[in-house]
């Protein structure tokens, strides 16, 4: 798998001269405009010396080295994660007098060595020991435990101790120049820049001529690196890569034929994690050569888009969307500089399918059925479209863009038979499952069971529509267990007793391939190590034998960004174990495993979270956290496999209302508030105390008041029945002396008639007798009147009673009015009897008669029963 960086992603920082990677998989470069970072998915730059990076020692991925022109220096990382550049070389004040560009970096035990084309400076415990080039070096190289130096004119120098030591001049003659050097079992192996590979053995030196020899000589080597114990690795100037076993043979040369932006290799370095990284002169590429799967590009227009393969008698038949082509089975091995197909004569169109049947090649086509014949091909039918081909008994079946034709051996050919009925529509996909049933995938519509009769006719049709399956291109397999649809997100299987599709199951991984054709999860395996796969613009293989594919891989899951989120969006780095402001409670927190396809990821906050869904997204975010400590366990996995979990604590900042100087005023407010509270109770108690107390006094002037008033009112209720029972008795008096005046004017009167009258008879006695009479008369006028007169006394005194009295009891006589009268005042039997001058038992029967006209019994107080009248 090959994969390019343009320099716009990585953020325009010109030529990368030195490539190296930090134990966890990280990958570092030197630049021109600084140090370049790159963990798979993102790229990072930090810039340190004014000149050119050139080379570059990754210690771990906290501390690297790196040398440029005119300065060395380390880069480590602060608690940020951030790479901060200090400057190590000793002539930064008399640099105007030194031209020194710093091209390699090394390690050896404890020691850092800086080289130059004129020193080395090896640096230790903060002092440097400087050892000068015998002329000027041309190159320097990490050979196992060994360092060489190649000097312009006093030839290779072996690093021993603080000493350089001859190991051969070079040959006379200008141009031999060394880009690398590798151990063999024979000797050294020198890898030279215009002169292919010479051999150093036994003290002698002699040019290879190997199979890439040859090919180096005219390519011009600019870089080298080992590939593990057995292959090598040459960065060219003209042909690109080349990748060769420890003895020279080729096994891969890509250029830019074959994807590489350019042809011109700068720096090449192979990290643990299977990867070939390679700084081109535009650009930066990637080949991981642990991967299984290796993609074919068309990047020349040979021979288009694949969409179906056969290996047939030793040749590799490739249908594309431009033809039918063919190329020799080992000539896919990559050692060439192209890949080379010839296109079969008459193909042109589109090939949808391959099949091998009775010894012979049938070619689905857009334009009907062919059959391979030699270097040419012969159709069979002009039915178009033809997407599939099944043998089926002693028929063959195709699959067209609409429905399905039936063909019938005829001798060496194939002959038309008939159309199948009942089935219509675009049949992309057919398969047998056993006997007479067979299976039909019609894109957009669904799937079709059949049950064929001996005619080949659908008697019994299991119509499943596309609308019944989650995810998108269904598509049909069979295996032993049965027939499974699968789409984009899950895997069916077929129940017969149901007679539908169940156990819904989330389909498995396919392998990532870049520009893989829509719908095709289903390899085609075409030989017994290789399954093909169609790819837009190429196709891909994928070697099949049992192994452990990312062999000698390196996972390590690390912190790659941690950022702490305010409600304004203000962001700001932290680093675990951090205290993060409470105003900053949401974290954007990003984990990797470095430059590793297909990882997934996962996370929970705290031992009691719950573990997300498993994704490939490798940020992960946490919004409103709660104060107090925290940790964020982070894991990855490959393939099922859980790589690795990574534990970051954090805590959040208590808000400024939980900090202890917020419970000190919580506290002292309460203090305050209850205080206040106490005292406006007291205040309000007292007041309240007041107040009542002024109410009591109130109430009790109000009833004071009340009662005065009272007493006053009685007192006039006293006064007036007072006033009116003496205004009673005062008229009373006033009738009684007004009666009593009048009756004794008139007996007065009276009397003075009665003298009058016994003078006439005195005078003239023969009128006595009329006289006497007259005097009689006079009396019992009196009498009358003086009855009368009492009667109006009475009725003067009591009117009302008298009048209800009558009102009640029209039947009492006068008699029994006067006796009424007399009762209702007081009077006694005895009393009533001396006035009446009656005998008192009299009084007692008129009393009892009396009784009887009012109606009231004997026991009732006849006393009171009158005055309430």
């Amino acid at each position: 798998m090959l994969q390019n960086f343009t320099p716009s992603q990585y953020q325009h920082k010109g030529k990368i001269w030195d490539i190296g990677s930090a134990p966890n998989g990280i990958v570092y470069m030197a630049a021109d405009k600084g140090l370049l970072e790159f963990d798979g998915k993102v790229w990072n730059s930090f810039t340190g010396s004014d000149g050119f990076t050139r080379s570059l020692l990754v210690d771990n991925d906290s501390t690297i080295y790196t040398g440029s022109d005119l300065d060395f220096g380390i880069w480590k990382r602060n608690r940020y994660r951030i790479f901060e550049y200090t400057s190590l070389y000793p002539f930064q004040e008399d640099i105007a007098e030194i031209n020194e560009e710093f091209w390699d970096v090394y390690k050896l035990s404890d020691n850092v060595l800086f080289v130059s084309s004129q020193n080395i400076y090896i640096y230790k415990n903060q002092h440097f020991t400087k050892i000068s080039a015998p002329y000027k070096f041309k190159g320097s190289f990490s050979v196992n435990d060994s360092l060489y130096f190649a000097d312009e004119k006093a030839g290779l120098f072996r690093l021993d101790g603080l000493s350089l030591r001859q190991v051969f001049t070079f040959p006379a003659g200008a141009g031999f120049e060394i880009a690398g050097i590798y151990r063999h079992s024979q000797g050294i192996v020198l890898v030279t820049k215009n002169s292919g590979l010479a051999l150093f053995s036994s003290g002698k030196l002699s040019i290879l001529n190997n199979a890439v020899s040859q090919h180096l000589q005219t390519a011009k080597v600019f870089s080298f690196t080992p590939v593990g114990d057995q292959y090598l690795a040459f960065g060219t100037i003209l042909k690109g890569l080349y990748i060769t076993d420890i003895n020279g043979r080729i096994i891969h040369q890509i250029n830019r034929n074959k994807g590489l932006p350019n042809n011109t290799i700068l720096s090449l370095h192979y990290s643990p994690s299977g990867k070939l990284w390679m700084g081109m002169d535009y650009g930066v590429s990637a080949i991981d050569l642990h991967r299984k799967v290796t993609t074919f590009y068309d990047f020349r227009g040979d021979f288009g888009s694949g969409s179906a393969a056969l290996v047939y008698n030793g040749d590799f038949y490739l249908g594309t969307n431009q033809g039918l082509y063919q190329s020799a089975w080992d000539d896919l091995n990559n050692d060439s500089d192209y890949n080379r197909f010839r296109l079969i004569p008459g193909s042109e169109g589109q090939v949808w399918c391959l099949e091998e049947i009775d010894n012979s090649v049938l070619l689905g086509h857009d334009k009907g059925l062919f059959i391979l014949n030699g270097n040419s091909i012969q159709k069979i039918s002009d039915e178009p479209g033809v997407w599939t081909i099944v043998p089926y008994k002693d028929y063959l079946l195709t699959g067209n863009y609409n429905g399905i034709s039936i063909f019938r051996k005829s001798g060496n050919t194939w002959t038309f038979l008939k159309k199948m009925d009942l089935i219509l529509g675009s049949c992309n996909q057919l398969i047998v499952e056993k006997d007479n049933i067979l299976w039909i995938n019609i894109p957009n519509f669904g799937v079709i069971r059949v049950v064929l009769d001996d005619n080949l006719y659908p008697a019994e049709r299991l119509i499943i529509k596309d609308k019944e399956f989650d995810g998108a291109n269904p598509c049909l397999k069979k295996s032993d267990s049965g027939i499974h649809l699968i789409t984009d997100r899950f895997q069916y299987t077929f129940s017969s007793a149901e007679r539908k599709f169940v156990n819904k199951v989330d389909a498995e991984s396919q392998p990532e391939i870049d520009g893989l054709v829509n719908g095709a999860r289903q390899p085609i395996v075409i030989h017994q190590d290789y399954a093909f796969y169609p790819v837009y613009n190429g196709f891909a293989l994928k070697y099949l034998r049992s192994g452990d594919e990312t062999s000698g891989q390196v996972y390590s899951l690390c912190v790659r960004k941690m950022e702490a989120i305010g409600r304004n969006h203000d962001k700001t780095d932290f680093y675990p174990g951090a205290v993060i402001p409470f105003r900053q409670n949401s974290l954007k927190i990003e984990c990797i495993v470095p430059n590793l396809d297909n990882v997934l990821y996962q996370y929970r906050l705290d031992e009691s979270g719950k573990w997300s869904p498993w994704d490939s997204n490798n940020t992960f975010e946490l919004f409103n956290l709660k104060r107090g400590k925290h940790t964020l366990f982070v894991r990855a996995s490959m393939n099922n496999e859980i790589l690795q979990t990574l534990a970051i604590p954090f805590r959040i900042e208590a808000p400024w209302f939980h900090s202890w100087l917020a419970y000190l005023i919580y506290f002292v407010t309460a203090v305050l508030i209850v205080y206040g509270l106490l005292s406006l109770q007291k205040l309000s108690l007292k007041k309240h105390r007041k107040q009542h107390l002024i109410k009591e006094q109130r109430s009790l002037r109000e009833q004071a008041e009340k009662h005065r008033q009272e007493m006053v009112m009685l007192e006039q209720d006293m006064l007036k029945a007072e006033y009116n029972k003496l205004k009673q008795q005062l008229k009373a008096k006033t009738i009684e002396l007004a009666c009593k005046a009048r009756v004794d004017d008139e007996k007065n009167r009276m009397l003075l008639s009665l003298k009058e009258k016994f003078e006439r008879v005195q005078k003239e006695p023969a009128l006595a007798q009329m006289t006497l009479k007259e005097i009689n008369r006079i009396l019992e006028s009196y009498i009358n009147t003086e009855i009368n007169t009492f009667e109006i006394q009475i009725d003067e005194l009591h009117q009302e009673f008298y009048k209800k009295l009558k009102d009640s009891y029209p039947g009492l006589s006068n008699h029994d009015l006067r006796l009424c009268a007399y009762l209702k005042i007081g009077l006694n039997s005895r009393e009533i009897a001396d006035i009446l001058n009656i005998l008192p038992s009299s009084a007692f029967i008129s009393r009892s008669r009396l009784r009887k006209k009012l109606d009231i019994g004997a026991d009732e107080d006849l006393y009171g029963f009158l005055n309430s009248i």
